[in-house]
């Protein structure tokens, strides 16, 4: 691991840049809260429903209620329990984390939200017709005692799993001198209550016996950290400011443990770390249900545009090999999630030598609207955007997502006539890179560079 080049400090140790020696450090087994949430999601409806089922035949089917009143009843409950559970937040993971006091209200109230909105559709337009109002009741209440028994046995689980050496999130520490670092550690174990586990500190990067940025940027883009920490930085601003405008361009959280005076970032959250006060200065773009939740969507989406697709794809084909000699595809090297490079796939619009020059060549010369190396069928296909979607096969393989930052070619440039600098334009495109980048048109900034001639060759 890229981490075992770094040393964990102890008291008084100092720790360096050391790519040579065998270094120990601390290994917490980390816990997927998504797959938690997600089991919680589906214990809590099915839970609800099997519930519902077995009060229906004590109570409801022996006084001849029928049975189609009781579907109507769970459709309505589903969508009822969406509603009241997006509300409450009951599935986020400040929710899911919080103590058993906050659980329990929650859990109360997203059944009282649920099961008046059902009643309120059942009996208010209708809708559900004459479904039985003491089985809406029975159901509401055990269905409540079920949420809240889930909730308790979570609870229970989760800490003594965080008693067993796991962890939600495992910390880098870089401090501005090691017996701040030692007290941070203790501090923010001891605050979260094991959430948390520090597994490396180290100098800030610049100070003496520091490990180098590249070394922290690798470590967290192999999956090692999830968390950045930051403490004792008070007489190192510009060490500080440097580490953050590198660590914002990574999807990783990054927190200052305060004094924070006289730091520049752009954008400041209050936080705390149990009763421990702190500030967010950067969070990962999606977190681990929603970046779940987006792969999903993207190969379901991706591989039924594709089916759909398939047959216009394979006549635009044919028709390139029959407009023009050379391939039927153009492949770019893009710059993707955390600057991966990756090869996006596109029909090929320009004649085969031009388009070879233009990904190979050491001059890059940008497309203008009346391109003279764009073929007749190439102008048909970049008007329409029909030479986009070849990059299905991206969104598929994992290297591109439906919606997403455009991604940058590696030789990309910026004309002289933009009016943001280089040196501000970049770290944003940077920093675009922490999700997966967009496998559709890239919509306005394409449209423009289409409708308008290059400001100048780069």
């Amino acid at each position: 691991m890229l981490l075992e080049r770094l040393h964990l400090v102890t008291s008084g140790q100092a720790i360096g840049q050391v790519e040579d020696a065998k270094l120990s450090t601390a290994h917490y087994i980390r816990i997927r809260l998504h797959g938690w949430i997600a089991a919680l999601i589906g214990a809590d409806i099915v839970g609800a429903v099997v519930l519902s089922l077995i009060i229906f035949d004590i109570y409801a089917e022996p006084l001849n209620y029928a049975r189609t009143q009781l579907w109507a009843g769970l459709a309505g409950f589903v969508v009822a329990w969406g509603l009241a559970a997006h509300s409450q937040g009951l599935y986020e993971r400040g929710t899911t984390l919080s103590g058993r006091r906050i659980l329990l209200l929650k859990a109360v109230a997203t059944c009282a939200i649920a099961f008046g909105l059902l009643m309120l559709l059942a009996f208010g337009t209708k809708f559900i017709g004459g479904v039985s109002r003491l089985w809406l009741v029975g159901s509401g209440i055990s269905t409540c005692l079920w949420v809240m028994v889930t909730r308790l046995a979570f609870r229970h689980r989760l800490e003594i799993m965080l008693r067993s050496g796991y962890c939600l999130d495992r910390a880098l520490i870089l401090c501005g001198s090691m017996a701040a670092g030692n007290v941070a550690r203790d501090a923010v174990e001891r605050e979260s209550h094991g959430q948390i586990r520090v597994t490396v500190i180290a100098p800030i990067p610049g100070l003496p016996g520091a490990p180098a940025l590249s070394f922290i940027e690798s470590a967290i883009r192999s999956g090692s950290i999830d968390r950045v920490l930051v403490t004792g930085f008070d007489q190192h601003i510009e060490e500080t400011n440097s580490l953050l405008g590198r660590l914002a361009q990574l999807a990783v959280d990054v927190t200052l443990l305060p004094n924070f005076q006289g730091v520049r970032t752009p954008s400041l959250h209050a936080a705390r770390i149990g009763m421990m006060p702190a500030v967010d200065v950067a969070c990962r773009p999606l977190t681990q249900l929603q970046s779940f939740a987006k792969r999903s969507e993207d190969l379901i989406l991706g591989c039924l545009i594709l089916l759909a697709a398939g047959p216009a794809m394979l006549l635009i084909a044919l028709a390139i090999k029959v407009d023009s000699r050379g391939p039927v595809f153009f492949r770019q090297t893009r710059l993707g999630f955390h600057d991966k490079a990756f090869r996006v796939w596109k029909f090929r619009t320009m004649r085969h030598v031009d388009s070879q020059r233009a990904e190979t060549g050491p001059v890059l010369r940008q497309t203008s609207r009346d391109d003279d190396r764009v073929t007749r069928l190439g102008r048909i296909l970049r008007r329409t955007s029909l030479d986009e979607l070849p990059q299905l096969f991206n969104v598929i393989s994992g290297e591109m997502s439906i919606v997403g930052p455009r991604p940058h070619a590696k030789t990309m440039t910026t004309p002289a006539c933009l009016c943001m600098k280089y040196s501000t334009f970049m770290p944003r495109v940077i920093a675009s890179n922490r999700v997966l980048p967009d496998g559709r048109r890239s919509m306005a900034a394409v449209a423009r560079s289409r409708r308008k001639p290059s400001c100048g060759n780069a």
